[in-house]
């Protein structure tokens, strides 16, 4: 995990450096630390596929890698609303308590992996295929309800204007 966030903090450097679009104007600090790290895992299927760092500050870098809206490496800025109401579900859900893993007998089950920190460092990290207790089950739904959200608003500014 330490070797994903070196490359996730290289990959952000890099993205403010070169001036993406999608980077100018956030307010991107270096010394941001991660608060949330959720990543979807392909399928055999259409399963969507993508990780999002979701930062302290609320800047999420999104990384779209099948079937989903962006297939980019993106940085989103997440509402102060929003960021303070992720925090309080995940404070909610006692996520220490949960197990590491809730796993599936099937061989094509996509995984859902939550890493959650504190103060820059990594505390828990569940491994969700199947099943598990439905906060969590309830929790990762709102992640990815809003990390697709923030992935269609960027793909509907990416349209050609007409």
């Amino acid at each position: 995990m330490h070797a994903l966030l070196i490359l996730l903090k290289l990959g952000l450097g890099l993205i403010l450096a070169t001036g993406c679009s999608a980077a100018q104007g956030s307010s991107v600090q270096k010394s941001d630390t991660p608060l949330l790290h959720f990543q979807k895992t392909p399928c055999l299927g259409v399963c969507p596929s993508y990780e999002a760092t979701i930062m302290e500050n609320g800047t999420i870098l999104y990384i779209g890698h099948s079937h989903v809206p962006v297939l980019d490496t993106v940085i989103f800025t997440l509402p102060r609303q929003q960021l303070e109401m992720l925090r309080q579900e995940a404070s909610h859900l006692n996520y220490t308590s949960l197990k590491d893993s809730y796993l599936t007998d099937w061989s094509d089950m996509p995984s859902t992996i939550t890493t959650f920190f504190k103060a820059g460092k990594e505390v828990k990290r569940v491994k969700q295929e199947e099943g598990g207790p439905k906060p969590l089950l309830d929790f990762q739904e709102k992640v990815h309800t809003l990390i697709m959200g923030l992935a269609d608003e960027e793909a509907k500014k990416r349209l050609p204007v007409k």
